[in-house]
């Protein structure tokens, strides 16, 4: 073999060689440019699902956020007592007992329009598991209680009142849960009486002519001998304006499961009454002198069988805030027109109670399902 043969096919190889990498190198960059491409796919597809991700991160609701509503019912005590008395001064501000000089007690009566059975309707609202607000609407029958009592030698009289009444309490809520079956919810608010009907009852039996001479305004001189008998009986409604009150209670509560507690809660609620007129709805009145029924005594009807026949005298009592000469009671000596109310001082005095309840607590989650609901939409309308 020649020099120039070899010569010849040296540089024959390395031509090949190279005409062979550049092909190489031609493969390779196109293929480099597919996977960049396959890898802006995948990066767009990821971006896509990270925004779809993000998209159902903003609708996640916060635990605990929802509305719920409460039922429970319970039995109240009176407290925050204050003194009672009857708007009638013949009947007085004490519970009076005496039998001559030789029985004596005279006390004070404290209470207040309260307690006894009430239920209660709740509807609130959680901003978070831990605090919501909620309004509470309540029905109550306050039990009758003793305003005032005389019992003396010839005239005994006393009265008693109770109260119906609806109540509305907006509340702000706080919650505390232990992740499994137990809570403990506290309340805060105002109370304010929507509806209210004071109705309070009275009877007097006078045989010593007191009643006569308190409502003629004459001074009080026992009448012996069996010259009076006068028996009064009486039904009145008392109208009044309350004012704002609190109410707040602290309640204890077992899981039964997602959505309905039971509980046990204790409760205070209190507000204050200024009464404002009473209107007799029932009346009897019936006076004897020397065992004669009398029909007049003066210029007060003394023989009333039904409200019909009474004086608006004696049908209706308005509070005022002081007495002169011009008010129309007999009280104190002044003049008295039968055909107008009476006047009587204006009372003041506390409406409390406090309860002790049981209920339930149900929340309205309907959250989840309407989120699988719409994924599911979603999901649909993604296919097509």
């Amino acid at each position: 073999m020649t020099f120039k043969s070899i010569f010849l096919g040296a540089v024959s190889t390395i031509l090949f060689a190279n005409m062979y990498a550049q092909d190489s190198a031609v493969v390779t960059s196109v293929d480099i440019e597919a996977e960049n491409e396959n890898l802006v796919l995948i990066d767009e597809s990821a971006i896509a699902d990270s925004l779809t991700i993000s998209e159902d991160a903003t609708k996640i609701r916060k635990p605990g956020k929802g509305w719920y509503f409460e039922v429970f019912a319970g039995w109240g005590m009176p407290y925050l007592a204050t003194g009672r008395r009857s708007p009638l001064a013949e009947i007085g501000d004490k519970d009076w007992y005496q039998r001559g000089k030789r029985e004596l007690s005279v006390k004070p009566l404290f209470g207040t329009n309260g307690g006894g059975w009430a239920g209660n309707f709740t509807i609130g609202h959680m901003f978070n598991k831990n605090v919501g607000i909620d309004a509470t609407f309540t029905v109550a029958k306050h039990p009758d209680q003793l305003d005032a009592r005389i019992d003396i030698v010839g005239y005994f009289a006393d009265q008693y009142t109770g109260t119906n009444a609806v109540y509305f309490a907006p509340h702000i809520v706080f919650k505390w849960e232990n992740e499994k079956r137990f809570g403990i919810t506290g309340k805060a608010g105002l109370i304010a009486p929507i509806y209210g009907s004071t109705v309070s009852r009275a009877q007097i039996f006078d045989k010593s002519g007191r009643m006569l001479q308190t409502l003629l305004g004459l001074p009080i001189e026992a009448l012996g001998g069996g010259l009076v008998d006068l028996t009064f009986k009486a039904k009145t409604i008392t109208s009044y304006n309350p004012t704002l009150g609190i109410s707040a209670s602290v309640a204890f509560e077992y899981k039964l499961n997602q959505n309905i507690q039971l509980f046990a809660n204790a409760r205070v609620a209190a507000y204050t009454i200024s009464l404002k007129e009473t209107k007799f709805d029932e009346l009897y009145m019936n006076t004897k002198l020397l065992g004669i029924e009398i029909e007049e005594l003066g210029k007060l009807k003394t023989q009333i069988r039904s409200i019909d026949e009474a004086p608006e005298f004696l049908r209706k009592i308005v509070y005022r805030d002081e007495l002169t000469l011009a008010s129309n009671t007999g009280r104190f000596g002044g003049e008295v027109d039968l055909n107008k109310p009476m006047d009587e001082l204006a009372q003041r005095f506390n409406a409390s109670s406090m309860y002790f309840n049981i209920g339930m607590t149900y929340k309205i989650d309907r959250w989840e399902k309407r989120n699988a609901k719409k994924a599911k939409k979603n999901k649909s309308s993604k296919k097509k």
